[in-house]
């Protein structure tokens, strides 16, 4: 494939027409497809629209599971934007391609990192965080409706889809309302936000250990009641990491989720690791979740094979996470993995990834 069509397919994703490209697929190709032949396909067009090399073994397979199921047809389907998706039957085998030249244009994305203010995806879907430098502070939070006395936030706020807004000394988080997207959004809000806020000093987080940390969340509880309760133990105390190790088997799903949490806090990192690993096998989203974030804040790269793992996992959240510790990671030997993940179906996974390859470039 050459460089030229090596583009053509990556801009399809960069102008997020990859729906328009399936839904054309879906309705000649996909419909003809058994259930795991459909499954199969998704993945090799996620792969397909995208940066991620595409050779000879690729286009084979792909050949191989469509035309046992499709033996003729040849189409063309303008994807707009100068851009054309050509694919069918010719010689006993299946092609697919993207042909033509789009005008250049800049995508959401690199606009979005291009300017001082850098936006930061946040656990919530419907906020982002703008760093905006400073110096840190407690922040203040805003809600619609209520009186602000803030000329800033009224400003913010005078567009209708901004809920709620929380002002920081270094940073400035905006909410949008459910009937808002942020891919529709995000130009004019961070547009705003750097017009507003931003300070000219980029400024520098405070740094608190991990002795710190355990210290203000009180750590020396010795007799867990509730689940909540199993947060304040030590996890390098023999009691009481043994209490938690039996809460791992623990019927109850939050209780499970806070041993996860707690023991990889443990300084001993083949505990920590065993948690993390145990947690995200469990059949609980809120405890896979628990895990995959905790083994992000260990920030230790023994954690890039379960991050790569949790980059397809089914829950859109998870994804999210891993891409975002990948980046923490740097990229280096998971560049297949993000740049797959710049193509994910969620927002939020897009954005991680696309923050973290623009930041290579």
């Amino acid at each position: 494939m050459t460089d030229r069509e090596s583009d053509a397919r990556a801009t399809v994703a960069e102008l997020e027409l990859v729906a328009v490209a399936s839904g054309y697929l879906t309705d000649t190709i996909a419909v003809h497809l058994p259930f795991e032949g459909v499954v199969a396909l998704k993945s090799a067009l996620k792969r397909f629209f995208s940066h991620a090399p595409w050779g000879e073994d690729d286009a084979r397979r792909l050949s191989d599971l469509v035309t046992p199921h499709v033996s003729e047809g040849l189409w063309a389907h303008d994807l707009g934007h100068g851009l054309t998706l050509e694919h069918g039957i010719s010689g006993g085998r299946y092609t697919l391609a993207v042909t033509g030249e789009p005008p250049s244009t800049t995508t959401l994305f690199q606009r979005a990192f291009s300017g001082p203010v850098r936006p930061e995806q946040t656990p919530h879907p419907r906020k982002i965080k703008f760093t905006v430098g400073g110096t840190p502070a407690p922040g203040v939070w805003h809600r619609r409706g209520e009186d602000v006395e803030d000329e800033r936030v009224r400003a913010i706020m005078d567009d209708e889809d901004v809920s709620d807004v929380m002002v920081a000394g270094d940073f400035v988080t905006v909410g949008l309302r459910p009937s808002a997207d942020w891919e529709e959004r995000l130009d004019d809000v961070l547009e705003r936000v750097t017009e507003l806020f931003w300070t000219g000093d980029a400024g520098t987080p405070p740094v608190r250990t991990r002795e710190e940390l355990l210290e203000e969340a009180g750590r020396r509880h010795t007799t867990p009641i509730r689940a909540e309760d199993l947060h304040l133990m030590d996890p390098d105390d023999q009691p009481q990491q043994q209490t938690l190790v039996e809460a791992l088997a623990s019927s109850e799903p939050r209780r499970r989720r806070a041993a996860v949490v707690t023991l990889a806090l443990s300084g001993d990192g083949a505990v920590a690791t065993a948690a993390i690993i145990t947690g995200y096998r469990d059949a609980t989203r809120m405890v896979r979740r628990a895990a995959v974030d905790a083994a992000a804040d260990r920030e230790d790269d023994a954690y890039r094979p379960l991050f790569e793992e949790a980059a397809f996992d089914a829950d859109a959240w998870t994804r999210w996470r891993a891409v975002k510790a990948i980046a923490a990671l740097g990229i280096g030997p998971s560049e297949e993995t993000m740049i797959l993940a710049a193509v994910d179906e969620d927002f939020r996974v897009r954005f991680e990834a696309a923050a973290a390859l623009e930041g290579q470039r």
